[in-house]
């Protein structure tokens, strides 16, 4: 995967910083995926080093989707891992509705 990523993370709300904003109301900057699984990180908040808060979604299981925290270590190490960085951020409600939409 390119580092091209790297400059959104530096322009992200830091962990903590989104405290008190709704779920849905979170501004989304990076997007993680895997072509081959469905699986979605979409990440809200970072440290600036590679941890991330954000929802996650496996396997296109959406009902079960989770917020927390992770990292690209995490995402495993096999090919596939896709970054999608908006040029316009986004509301987490809009971004995980367009997600939903092209999978399901």
């Amino acid at each position: 995967m390119a580092e091209g990523w790297r400059k959104h993370e530096a322009k992200m709300q830091r962990i903590g910083g989104t405290d008190g904003v709704s779920f849905e109301d979170k501004e989304i900057w990076l997007h993680f995926f895997r072509l081959e699984s469905d699986s979605h990180w979409i990440a809200a908040e970072s440290n600036g080093r590679g941890l991330f808060f954000g929802c996650v979604v496996l396997d296109g299981d959406f009902e079960n989707a989770e917020w927390g925290y992770f990292t690209i270590a995490g995402m495993g190490t096999a090919p596939g891992l896709m970054a999608m960085c908006r040029k316009a951020v986004k509301r987490f409600a809009n971004v995980f509705m367009e997600v939903q939409k092209k999978v399901l």
